[in-house]
């Protein structure tokens, strides 16, 4: 009897293993940022790439990218921000970009948004030449496709509320 016991607490021990084995062997998509560089010589910041963002929208790739101001800075339309999530979209045989959308952030809120005007599969321009032009382009071309966009990981990593510096450090 106290086999039978012993070995059905043994069971029930194993059964909890292998339980907690499969659901941290699932995939976890988070939100994997990876430095591109300054956007433009005016601001102070570095612009990212959500890696785990890049998805096919068509014959289209769409990535999110994230610039973080080293200080606060007021845009165009007078909102203020201290950094931007910008979905952006390439079409990767023309070499051509459009602008999906565009948030606004200031002290981990969000303070503006683009008016969606259009379609922006009928706005692709030519890819501008600059270094970061080509960078953005080549890291979101050239990234794995990300198979589920919709499971993210925890919120502090969230484009409103990431810590990431605003501009390159001695090492990089």
């Amino acid at each position: 009897m106290l086999f039978v016991a012993k070995l059905r607490r043994a069971a029930r021990v194993m059964a909890g293993s292998l339980a907690l084995s499969a659901l941290l062997a699932q995939t976890c998509y988070a939100y994997h940022w990876q430095a591109i560089g300054r956007p433009n010589a005016e601001t102070l910041g570095i612009a990212y790439v959500d890696l785990d963002s890049v998805h096919q929208d068509g014959p289209y790739r769409v990535a999110t990218f994230l610039t973080v101001y080293k200080n606060p800075l007021t845009n165009a339309s007078g909102i203020k921000i201290d950094r931007i999530a910008q979905q952006t979209a390439f079409d990767c045989a023309e070499h051509a970009v459009s602008l999906v959308s565009t948030i606004g952030y200031i002290g981990g809120k969000k303070s503006g948004a683009s008016s969606e005007k259009g379609n922006w599969r009928e706005n692709f321009q030519a890819l501008p030449q600059d270094v970061f032009s080509q960078r953005a382009f080549d890291v979101t071309c050239n990234a794995p496709l990300v198979t589920n966009s919709e499971a993210r990981a925890s919120a502090e990593d969230a484009p409103a509320t990431v810590k990431l510096p605003a501009t390159a450090s001695a090492s990089n």
